[in-house]
Order: C-alpha cells, then sequence, then structure tokens
C-alpha cells in the first residue's frame, strides 16, 4: 500500500478495529448485526465526509447516502459486501466533482473497514449510482421504460435504498416515480415479475436435497438463490403494488398483513424467513463474503432438515402468489 493511501486510511483504523472486535460477537442476533453494521458504515461515512472537507471545503449542497442490497433490506450476514449510493441537490460540475471523489474515497475506505467491494459495481464511486436529484430522476424513468434485464435489475436494487446519512426525501421522491409510473402503467410489473421469478430447485422428485455438486460448497444449499432471494423478490414485488415504504423483507410483510388480503398467507412466510435468517447466521463460518450465502445440511439434524425442507416447498407458494396479484393489479381487479 502506497504512503498516500495508508494516510488517507489511518483515521478508519479504530473503527476497523471495532468491527472486527463485535461483528463475531453478534453472528446470531439478526437485528444487533444489522445494528452493528448501520453503526460502522455511518461512522465511515462520517469520517470520510469530515475528511473530505479537510481537503475540498464543506458539500456543495445537500446530499444523501443510502444503502442498498442486504444494507438496505437489514437482512446482512457477518461479511457483507457494499452496495450503496449517493443523491445531491444540486446539477452542476462542482457537485458532479466533489461528489464523485467522495464516492470513491467512501468505498476504499468501506473496503479497508471490512467490506467488500460489489462485483456488480453497485457503489458511490460508480457514476451511475452517484447522480443529482435531477439526473437520478431521469435515471429511474429510464430504467422504468427500458426493457431490459439490466435496467429492471437497477430498478429493484434500488427499491431496497435506505438512508444512512442525510435527509430521506430525496429518495423518497424517486420512489413516488415508481409508484406513480405503474399507477398509470401496471403492465411493468410483469416485466419486474419476469426479471425476479427465476429460482434454484433444492427439493427433488423424491424430497431430497439438491445440493450443490461442485466447488468450495459441494453438499451445501444455496440458500441464498432457493429461499432468501425468492422470499426477497417476492415480497419487494408486493410492496411495490401496496406502496410501502419499509425496506427490510420482515416490515415489509409486517406492513402487508395490516391488509386482511395478506394476513393469512403472510403469517407463515413471516415466521419461515425469520428462521432462514436463523440458520444462515448459526451457520456461517464468516470465512468469506459467499459463507452466508451457504446451508451445509451435514450440520442440521433432523427436526432442523424437516424444518428446512418445508421453508423450501413453502418459497412457491408466496411466488404463485405474488405473480396472481400482479395479474390482478394489471387486471384492476383487486
Amino acid at each position: 500500500m502506497c504512503n498516500n493511501m495508508q494516510g488517507l486510511l489511518e483515521p478508519y483504523q479504530s473503527i476497523k478495529k471495532w468491527h472486527n472486535d463485535n461483528v463475531l460477537a453478534q453472528q446470531i442476533n439478526t437485528d444487533k448485526l444489522h445494528l452493528i453494521h448501520d453503526f460502522v458504515m455511518k461512522n465511515v461515512c462520517e469520517i470520510t465526509l469530515k475528511e473530505m472537507m479537510k481537503d475540498y471545503g464543506t458539500p456543495p449542497c445537500e446530499f444523501s447516502w443510502f444503502v442498498m442490497g442486504s444494507a438496505g433490506r437489514c437482512e446482512q450476514a457477518v461479511i457483507s459486501d457494499q452496495d450503496h449510493g449517493i443523491i445531491y441537490e444540486e446539477d452542476n460540475e462542482s457537485a458532479a466533482s466533489y461528489f464523485f471523489i467522495f464516492g470513491k474515497r467512501l468505498v476504499s475506505a468501506l473496503d479497508y473497514v471490512g467490506y467488500p467491494l460489489c462485483e456488480g459495481d453497485v457503489m458511490s464511486s460508480n457514476p451511475l449510482w452517484c447522480q443529482s436529484k435531477r439526473d437520478w430522476e431521469i435515471q429511474i424513468k429510464k430504467w422504468i421504460h427500458d426493457d431490459t434485464w439490466k435496467s429492471l435489475r437497477y430498478l429493484l436494487i434500488f427499491y431496497d435504498a435506505r438512508v444512512v446519512v442525510g435527509e430521506e426525501k430525496g429518495v423518497q421522491t424517486l420512489k413516488n416515480i415508481i409508484y406513480q409510473t405503474i399507477e398509470k402503467q401496471p403492465s411493468v410489473l410483469v416485466r419486474l415479475l419476469e426479471n425476479t421469478k427465476h429460482t434454484v430447485k433444492a427439493i427433488g422428485l423424491f424430497n431430497q436435497f439438491l445440493t450443490v455438486s461442485s466447488g468450495p460448497y459441494t453438499g451445501y444449499i444455496d440458500l441464498k438463490m432457493t429461499a432468501l432471494f425468492p422470499y426477497v423478490n417476492a415480497v419487494r414485488l408486493l410492496s411495490i403494488i401496496e406502496k410501502i415504504d419499509s425496506t427490510s423483507t420482515l416490515a415489509r410483510m409486517e406492513s402487508l398483513c395490516l391488509s386482511d388480503m395478506y394476513v393469512k398467507i403472510m403469517d407463515t412466510h413471516h415466521s419461515n424467513f425469520k428462521k432462514l435468517m436463523y440458520y444462515r447466521l448459526l451457520h456461517d463460518d464468516a470465512k468469506g463474503y459467499e459463507s452466508g450465502h451457504y446451508l451445509n445440511i451435514k450440520r442440521l439434524n433432523k427436526l432442523e432438515k424437516l424444518e428446512i425442507k418445508q421453508i423450501l416447498k413453502d418459497v412457491g407458494k408466496i411466488q404463485r402468489f405474488s405473480e396472481w396479484m400482479v395479474q390482478g393489479a394489471i387486471k384492476n381487479e383487486r
């Protein structure tokens, strides 16, 4: 590491140590783990801002820093990668330059503290995720109307945005654009559904586990693709239909349950998702980012295996329900 980079990262040494000392201690408590991650990320952002002010002066305008992915949904594992963006008020070159540098420094600092880079480059160092309010509004509309897998994926990623530093109004305005567009063009929901309903089967014809067949997780279940993501995707779509602003999957389910239409079906799925989060953390060896995505069924007892099998079977039910609700929204029969 060059001396210049070492100098930039020196202010983060204490928060890095605090992160390393505390994150494993809360491995099986999702809520406390979320609070630790939030505390660390917020501190890293605030330290970065102070360092920016030393070198480049105060921010040229108001801004918000938001997280997405598992961080946006408050569902991080012990090791969590980066998914975040910036929205700033003024639309000019000065603001764009300032926040681009800020975003790059923020990414380096988070990586140093213990949050690996996002392989998909969904980070504040990417101009696509660091834009003015005006440009963000244009971007959201473009993603909605651009009928490509990538654009719709980005739109769904953004919908999980949760502000960590700054005002929430900017992000909320962008989410309102999504709601308003779908009200006028509910057919957008069909494209979003197609973008999210792919799943990986984990239970075979003879009720056997279908495990990973090669690589370091041979014999494990890909819990992320077989259960967690299908739940996240289905509940997210239902939340878009019902204009629910909560970002965590459990909070979204709880909000859905305020409607009689959802109470019966969501009760089981709410319980299932809590169990999935528990199993994921309990059996995460924290050896790397990928380790939190897989479940070693050999470490489960007989009752746990039966429970996991039932949850994996129930995943299909909420997927079918969300598809039915999308069709109903389009036909305006709800």
